[in-house]
């Protein structure tokens, strides 16, 4: 395979866990990109602010996409509806830096808007990594947000049914 001359990395929020490796592998009229090792051949046109026609392999897409705030996007197809995060590979190793290294007060907060369902901790709760903090409910699926690592909750700043925005603080652990 030749090399990417750009890669990203995107991730689906209805698909936790799922992270698809997109490589820019040849510019011009038609791209060639690989998803997952798996190669397209893309064209597209933007007709408007968001509105893409998106031919991939022969086939026409109309896909409406809108960038919400800095990686986020709204991807509408065909009456399906996506919120997904695209970095690029210098942002996917940071962040990896910052993921491994969660030791310390941790600030928690909202990755994407919702309502809380559920919140499982109070201020004084020790907690290890992978504890279940609270569930947010967006775009009809539940959510787990997990403590990133050992410690003591020092606040809960939500209750159960409140409304988030993305960036909303949650709680903090000390």
């Amino acid at each position: 395979m030749p090399k990417a001359l750009a890669t990203y990395f995107a991730t689906v929020n209805d698909m936790p866990d799922t992270e698809f490796k997109v490589e820019i592998l040849e510019d011009g009229p038609v791209k060639k990109v690989s998803v997952n090792g798996k190669i397209y051949d893309v064209d597209y046109n933007v007709g408007g602010d968001s509105i893409h026609s998106i031919i991939l392999n022969h086939k026409s897409h109309g896909v409406q996409i809108t960038n919400i705030r800095d990686d986020m996007y709204e991807v509408k197809n065909k009456g399906d509806y996506f919120q997904v995060q695209v970095i690029d590979e210098l942002k996917k190793m940071r962040l990896s830096r910052i993921q491994s290294v969660a030791v310390g007060r941790q600030v928690i907060t909202a990755q994407m808007p919702g309502v809380i369902l559920k919140v499982n901790v109070k201020p004084g709760d020790e907690v290890k990594a992978g504890t279940p903090l609270c569930v947010l409910v967006a775009m009809k699926m539940e959510n787990e947000i997990m403590a990133p690592c050992d410690g003591t909750i020092a606040s809960v700043n939500v209750t159960k049914g409140a409304s988030v925005e993305s960036g909303s603080l949650l709680c903090v652990i000390g």
